[in-house]
């Protein structure tokens, strides 16, 4: 069965494609881990702006996978 297009609709041709086999537990974990800590710290400096200690901050939540990779 041929995989599903999933190219990106501003990058025709480019094609992504995943296999959970093709990655241990302990990769996969890692890079929860990786997406989750920015996630936190986004979270918890929306809550300081909201409470008025922190003057400022552009959220980057949705962009977490950027900085992983």
């Amino acid at each position: 069965m041929p995989l599903p297009d999933t190219s990106a609709p501003d990058a025709p041709g480019v094609a992504l494609h995943f296999d959970r086999r093709d990655y241990s537990n302990d990769v996969l974990k890692h890079l929860y881990r990786e997406l989750l800590r920015p996630r936190l710290i986004e979270e918890k400096m929306l809550i300081l702006l909201r409470q008025g200690k922190v003057s400022k901050w552009f959220s980057g939540i949705g962009q977490e996978a950027i900085s992983v990779g």
